[in-house]
């Protein structure tokens, strides 16, 4: 059986044609999905939830394309619902526990309060213009262009400000800039 007509047996629901393909395909998929999870269950699960896609959606399959292309990317479509899921589940295993935490647990709110705090008191060690700079585009969003015409600088100047600002940041700070900027907002 030739790819294209695995492909346009499966379209037209052949379910040998799709056996073909999971047995062709089963042992590559599993290791995929356990090298990414490093959980056999998950992997298990992942592959099976990728032939039923595949089967669910057989029409919308394209002899254009290999059908190890197109289950790769179901495949990958897969991976990214499940690590959503699972990053949706810590979140709110998190939120769970910083409202209702037990004595010894870390308290969420206490630490990011500590965190705006201290990024608080390094903002206000830079000198007022550089700080005045990254407040006006990293946290109210505006261009340089317009944060020069607010302060009466050129735009150059406003980027030499940012940059001294952001060093400044990334030195005297653990976490990576995006988050410590969302933080801040």
């Amino acid at each position: 059986m030739t790819p294209i007509s695995l492909i346009a047996d499966i379209q037209r629901g052949d379910e040998y044609a799709f056996e073909q393909a999971y047995q062709k395909w089963r042992s590559k998929g599993y290791y995929y999905f356990l090298r990414r999870t490093a959980s056999e269950e998950d992997a298990k699960d992942l592959l099976q939830t990728t032939f039923l896609k595949l089967w669910q959606y057989r029409h919308t399959l394209n002899a254009a394309y290999s059908l190890d292309q197109q289950l790769f990317h179901i495949a990958r479509t897969v991976l990214i619902d499940y690590i959503r899921k699972a990053n949706k589940q810590k979140a709110s295993q998190v939120s769970i526990e910083s409202v209702g935490e037990a004595p010894g647990e870390p308290n969420y709110q206490s630490m990011e309060f500590d965190t705006k705090h201290r990024m608080q008191q390094i903002l206000n060690q830079m000198p007022q213009l550089r700080k005045k700079v990254f407040e006006l585009h990293k946290l109210e969003g505006y261009s340089y262009k317009e944060v020069a015409a607010q302060l009466g600088i050129t735009e150059k100047a406003v980027d030499n400000h940012l940059a001294k600002a952001l060093k400044k940041l990334r030195s005297d700070f653990p976490l990576p800039l995006f988050l410590i900027i969302l933080m801040l907002r």
